[in-house]
């Protein structure tokens, strides 16, 4: 059954959009926190929120909670972004120390093709100088996460909509969890294993677990998916198991790429053929744990078992 997507208004308060997006900024980038830069007044050098680290590297958001006026001066919602604006914050996250990665204009403005063509120009005149990515987030794209983040959509708009029962989300992102889990990767001998194959079910079941995301193998389509992977389980318990699951399949992907660099293990004819005994165990024990450990939450949820 398909989610049905709830709509969200934004913040009226500027405050709340930063923090909205630094509950945000972590989930979307696979990082434990991000930090609010600065205060009233200070300078921030067109940073925001900021990210050390993340699997995109170092990123900053500067917020813009932007509201366009009538001929009574009265505010309206939405607002546009210039670019005069844009370029003006872009010149400005330059100075921003650490250096950035990525950097991300996030507004409560609807999307405009015409400020997105023009940020893909700053994004590829940047790039081509050897500075960061530039993104944008508009209000449109809050509502994705909002309706994929379920733990934040809890803590900002608990009073506006009624949230299904806690036990039942997280009821609902195990089962998600656990079909990602029923895959050779994680249960055949390495001999049988192919590299290639291997890594992409590694990647898979790990985005499963930390978005709530179910691919399909060979089209590669979300064929089914929970509002949030492990961080959005409530249970305590159950998260606590599920952080060090994500914690030792990290280290099995790892293992598993410096091992093909290597020669670790070597493969032949789509399989690996040779593999280290010392390396070889070291990723049937951390498989086996990652298996134990999400057992443990299934019996206790009461699922069937890996």
């Amino acid at each position: 059954m398909r989610q049905i997507t709830q709509h969200f208004q934004p913040p009226l308060l500027w405050q709340q959009f930063e923090d909205l997006t630094e509950a945000v900024l972590p989930m979307v980038y696979g990082a434990s926190t991000a930090d609010k830069i600065g205060r009233v007044g200070q300078a921030q050098d067109g940073v925001d929120v900021h990210l050390k680290r993340s699997r995109a590297g170092s990123v900053g958001v500067q917020c813009k909670r932007l509201d366009s006026t009538d001929e009574n001066n009265n505010t309206l919602p939405g607002g546009a972004i210039t670019q005069t604006m844009l370029k003006a914050e872009v010149d400005k996250a330059r100075r921003f120390t650490p250096s950035l990665d990525l950097w991300i204009l996030a507004t409560t403005a609807k999307r405009d093709a015409r400020i997105q063509r023009y940020a893909r120009k700053l994004d590829e005149a940047n790039r081509k100088v050897g500075s960061f990515e530039i993104k944008l987030w508009f209000w449109d794209d809050y509502i994705a996460f909002l309706n994929s983040y379920s733990g934040v959509q809890r803590n900002y708009y608990a009073d506006v909509i009624k949230l299904r029962d806690t036990r039942e989300q997280d009821i609902l992102i195990l089962e998600v969890i656990s079909t990602a889990f029923h895959r050779p990767a994680l249960t055949d001998p390495l001999s049988i294993e192919a590299p290639d194959d291997m890594l992409r079910a590694l990647r898979d079941t790990q985005a499963a677990l930390r978005h709530g995301e179910l691919v399909d193998r060979q089209s590669r389509h979300v064929i089914r998916k929970a509002l949030g992977g492990w961080r959005a389980v409530c249970e305590p318990v159950w998260q606590s198991k599920l952080r060090l699951v994500d914690e030792t399949l990290s280290r099995v992907r790892i293992a598993t790429v410096r091992g093909i660099k290597d020669g670790r293990l070597q493969s032949n004819g789509g399989f690996f053929t040779n593999v280290d005994p010392t390396l070889g165990d070291e990723i049937e024990r951390d498989r086996a744990d990652c298996i134990r450990a999400l057992n443990e939450v299934l019996l206790d949820a009461g699922l069937p078992l890996i």
